[in-house]
């Protein structure tokens, strides 16, 4: 499963949970030619889970994992995203995907299942040499040693271990005592069977194509696609208020009425969808607040994923984080002589990665205002901006054509900017090369310490 080089020294690496964080970096690892453990609390991978977005910073990674064909059996690829006003279904703006973000930064933007997504890392990593040993949770870890302590009483030693075990990650202590907090805002998720879609003409039509749409209204906005290779209709909605159901329980069952009730004024196509939802999930959103690092003085443990950075997901960049996480620790942790030199390579991924996270939440939590806006004037606002987006991109499509668009200067990605609707702002979020960002800092960093483990 693709090459082993860059690493002169097999490093053994534990890594605690078989997330999509966990996995991806035990892929990345393990095509570096290191010895990787995954430990995973549950007897299987996870079946449930809502759909998530892949942006081109995200499928350039899996690209380069040479997963691409493997990937495109199950993805969704939206041509657009059709933004739509909730009384009256009319519509707002056009956000394109396919194949415009192949055109603008060489790489598509999908929509995938969950559980489709920790499958198919699941099925590489496993083909790439990685182990995955359920039912083993980890009690107790020396972050000073790289030591674990398993639920059956045995020891395990590392040169590194890695804590991918989610928003309320109990390994994260082992280096601060950071806690996840519960945001002012919860979202429902349910999936209804492509069958029961295709029962009505009129939500028959959701499922043609590669469709990808967005109902936005008071206080309340609604995102739904196809996902599955097409079999399901994923749909999620965010509340932006408080939630009674508990923080990070992604499972949590929700009540249809209630979920349909938040709707009562949408369009009759949404009242329509939402009548086939007969089970759903209600979960609180959360995240983890800014720590100041994301590894141990050692360097024999370090966070990845949700347990380092959980942020909002109004970005869509929550998967795409975990996968540039995996990506970049693997170039950090490549071509060591000796396993003194941890500390410093650790530090420097953190230093690394830690501008890039704060930078994306900020962008995510800029985005919720502007989807649950009230009717009024800064509403207003927001519909002309959308509607002179979508007729600057089309006309320049229609005047450029395909090469055209190619061929135009690309944006200066800005780490500052203010709104990821911006070129300079999607530049930045979704055009980002973390590898090819990671190898120059990793050349700046230089001749890593040999320094003793502390």
């Amino acid at each position: 499963m693709g090459s082993t080089d860059g690493s002169s020294l097999p490093l053994d690496i534990k890594i605690i949970g078989a997330g999509v964080g966990g996995l991806a970096c035990g892929l990345a690892l393990a095509r570096k030619g290191h010895r990787v453990t995954i430990f995973e609390a549950n007897r299987q991978l996870s079946e449930y889970g809502a759909g998530l977005q892949l942006w081109p910073n995200a499928t350039r990674i899996i690209s380069a994992w040479g997963l691409k064909d493997e990937f495109l059996e199950v993805v969704n690829a939206p041509n657009v995203m059709t933004v739509r006003r909730y009384s009256d279904d009319g519509v707002i703006g056009e956000i394109p995907h396919n194949p415009m973000a192949e055109w603008e930064y060489g790489y598509p933007h999908w929509q995938i299942y969950r559980p489709d997504l920790q499958a198919l890392l699941a099925k590489a990593a496993e083909e790439a040499g990685v182990r995955i040993q359920f039912e083993t949770s980890v009690t107790t870890i020396d972050a000073g040693k790289g030591e674990l302590t398993l639920n059956d009483g045995t020891t395990e030693m590392a040169d590194l271990v890695i804590g991918a075990d989610g928003i309320k990650s109990p390994s994260r202590s082992s280096i601060s005592q950071v806690k996840a907090r519960a945001l002012q805002e919860y979202c429902f998720r349910a999936i209804i069977p492509k069958s029961k879609m295709d029962d009505d003409p009129e939500t028959a039509d959701l499922m043609k194509g590669q469709l990808s749409m967005c109902w936005v209204g008071p206080g309340v906005c609604m995102l739904c696609y196809t996902i599955a290779g097409g079999d399901l209709y994923n749909i999620v909605a965010a509340v932006p208020r408080p939630s009674d159901a508990p923080l990070a329980k992604w499972n949590e069952p929700g009540d249809p009425e209630e979920f349909r009730g938040l709707f009562r004024d949408f369009c009759p196509v949404v009242r329509k969808v939402l009548s086939y939802v007969h089970s759903c999930a209600k979960w609180t959103l959360g995240e983890v607040p800014e720590l100041e690092s994301y590894v141990s003085t050692s360097g024999k443990f370090v966070l990845v994923g949700d347990a380092a950075h959980a942020m909002t997901p109004h970005a869509g960049q929550g998967a795409a984080m975990a996968l540039e996480d995996a990506a970049a620790l693997a170039e950090f942790a490549s071509g060591v002589g000796h396993v003194d030199e941890l500390s410093a390579r650790m530090q420097a991924y953190s230093d690394f990665r830690r501008p890039r996270i704060e930078n994306i939440r900020r962008m995510a939590s800029g985005n919720q205002k502007f989807l649950t806006m009230e009717d009024g004037p800064e509403q207003q606002q927001r519909d002309a901006l959308w509607g002179a987006m979508t007729a600057k991109w089309k006309g320049e499509l229609q005047t450029l054509g395909e090469e055209g668009v190619k061929a135009k200067a690309k944006p200066t990605a800005d780490p500052n900017a203010g709104d990821i609707r911006t070129p300079e702002g999607r530049a930045y979020m979704v055009g980002y090369d973390v590898v090819a960002e990671a190898r120059v800092a990793m050349s700046q960093v230089g001749s890593v310490g040999k320094t003793s483990s502390i």
